[in-house]
């Protein structure tokens, strides 16, 4: 499918550009700190008021549940400010000081900029390159995301656009200047003082569109925790996450980063994993090798952007962090309540992958975000980067195509029970299938073990039930094997044996890319 001409465009006269990366405005990263602020997380049972007075400091914010407090010194030398912070964190009732610290998007970092184009439909959306690339048609007709809740933390979104207004759950909430909703304040200022006005007003809407390009019956909160200079702050994002967590989000989109790391940030997205959301975040539009904070924490799903040609593209970061790579170079989306513009960066192949997430939750609400990962990455294509970003670019490119494949062929079991004759299984029929495996494993679909000579990346599934005759009720007890544990010890997959898939798409591959054989390798041909 291609995208309508990038000619007549109407570009908006104050961004003058058409997806250019503009040069940053100096060689070296600019000091992100927040003049005068400390961001303070404190030991369990200690008030923030005695705090505040040992180091005569004036309270600003907090979040109580997780005993981090924003505090802001008198003005002093930046010296000083050092000096203060290393004694906060002598101080035994504090856990940890840090300075307060600036975020930017990806795109605010190298100054890159959107093109409106009038001239594009919503049909033109639908069928933009990138659709064809990562497969929505043919994963949309079995999974768009229903059910399943997304949180975008970003510059806000625009909330009365055809393509995603009835998505959206409400006004969301302003974390970023304190307004009455999550749609973008442009203010008509260079607050920043970059040269470029407003710069990011409609990064978020941006990434709104793409999630519901790649799921579009997925759920959005909105959560404004970024200027429209693209620039916020830890605490904003800190907050943004844990009221993420309190409306329910299954998946947060941090289309975001910064050069420091930050702990208090850390710890709210490690709170978020383990309350089981999954979190993705993008890159980095560097271009180098070593990605930006929050992406490289191994909690987060680390997303790098691929070109057209399904390499990485230049102004990607890339390492060893990132799990796979979705399209990211010159994508159409939604702009302001009723238009389109182009825009290239990681932070828009982010939200693909986040949609990507999305309809795995709407099949398996229960995974892990760690599951969540393994499916992307098992289940994406293979990429055309040269030898030397083997290991660099995660698994590949996203592929929706495959993924609901996967999803549609494998049938997890929807109830285990215990009793005197073995361990129950019960799931769903699967298409015309007359064989089924019962595995278990941490990976759905991945090679048996021991695997064919030669492969490597092997994940250890388990012993091996057949099951024949179509049936969606078995016993253990008919098919004996002791290897199989009792409920709740793992986690379970069933999955067809004789798919007519001659490529095995369906049946995933491992992190090298080997495809899982189908067709009776596994069971006898009658069961």
């Amino acid at each position: 499918m291609t995208t309508q001409p990038h000619s007549l465009r109407a570009t908006a006269a104050v961004l003058l550009a058409s997806v250019f990366f503009l040069p940053s405005a100096g060689a070296q990263a600019t000091d992100d700190r927040v003049e005068h602020q400390v961001l303070l997380e404190l030991t369990p049972g200690i008030s923030i008021e005695p705090i505040a007075q040992r180091h005569d400091v004036i309270v600003l914010e907090g979040i109580p549940q997780w005993r981090i407090w924003l505090v802001r010194a008198t003005p002093r030398p930046r010296n000083e400010m050092d000096a203060l912070v290393d004694q906060m964190r002598q101080d035994p009732d504090i856990m940890d000081a840090e300075p307060h610290r600036h975020m930017e998007s990806p795109e605010g970092v190298q100054r890159s900029l959107s093109d409106i184009d009038l001239t594009v439909t919503a049909s033109a959306f639908r069928n933009q390159d990138a659709t064809a690339i990562v497969g929505t048609d043919p994963a949309h007709a079995s999974y768009t995301g229903r059910g399943v809740t997304v949180a975008v933390l970003d510059t806000g979104m625009a909330l009365g656009h055809p393509e995603t207004s009835s998505r959206i759950l409400g006004p969301g909430v302003d974390f970023a200047s304190g307004g009455d909703t999550a749609a973008p304040q442009s203010n008509g200022f260079d607050d920043d003082w970059d040269g470029l006005v407003d710069e990011s007003a409609h990064h978020g809407t941006h990434v709104t569109g793409l999630i519901n390009l790649a799921a579009p019956d997925t759920r959005v909160v909105p959560v404004r925790i970024l200027e429209t200079d693209g620039k916020g702050t830890t605490f904003a994002l800190a907050k943004g996450i844990l009221h993420a967590m309190s409306k329910g989000a299954d998946v947060i989109n941090l289309s975001l980063s910064m050069q420091h790391d930050s702990k208090i940030v850390q710890r709210a997205i490690e709170d978020a994993e383990s309350a089981g959301v999954v979190v993705v975040a993008s890159a980095g539009n560097r271009g180098l090798n070593g990605v930006d904070f929050p992406a490289y924490l191994p909690c987060v799903i680390t997303v790098a952007a691929a070109d057209g040609n399904l390499r990485k593209a230049g102004f990607s970061s890339y390492g060893t962090q990132v799990a796979l790579s979705a399209p990211g170079v010159d994508l159409l989306s939604t702009h302001g309540n009723e238009n389109y513009a182009w825009w290239s960066g990681t932070s828009f192949a982010t939200p693909l992958v986040t949609g990507g997430a999305a309809l795995i939750l709407e099949k398996y609400p229960g995974l892990s975000p760690q599951e969540v990962k393994d499916l992307l990455r098992s289940t994406a294509r293979p990429d055309n980067n040269p030898p030397g970003l083997d290991g660099l670019m995660g698994g590949g490119v996203l592929d929706l195509d495959a993924l609901a494949r996967v999803l549609t062929t494998d049938r997890a079991s929807l109830e285990t029970s215990r009793d005197s004759l073995g361990t129950v299984f019960r799931w769903s029929a699967v298409l015309d299938a007359n064989l089924y495996d019962v595995a278990r494993g941490d990976v759905a679909n991945l090679f048996l073990d021991p695997a064919p000579e030669g492969l490597k990346d092997t994940v250890e599934l388990g012993s091996l039930t057949c099951i024949a005759d179509d049936t969606v009720e078995t016993d253990t007890g008919t098919f004996p094997d002791p290897d199989i544990p009792a409920p709740g010890q793992a986690f379970f997959y069933v999955f067809r044996d004789d798919a007519p898939d001659p490529e095995a798409r369906s049946y995933g591959a491992d992190d090298d890319g080997h495809r899982r054989l189908a067709g009776g390798m596994d069971c006898p041909p009658n069961g």
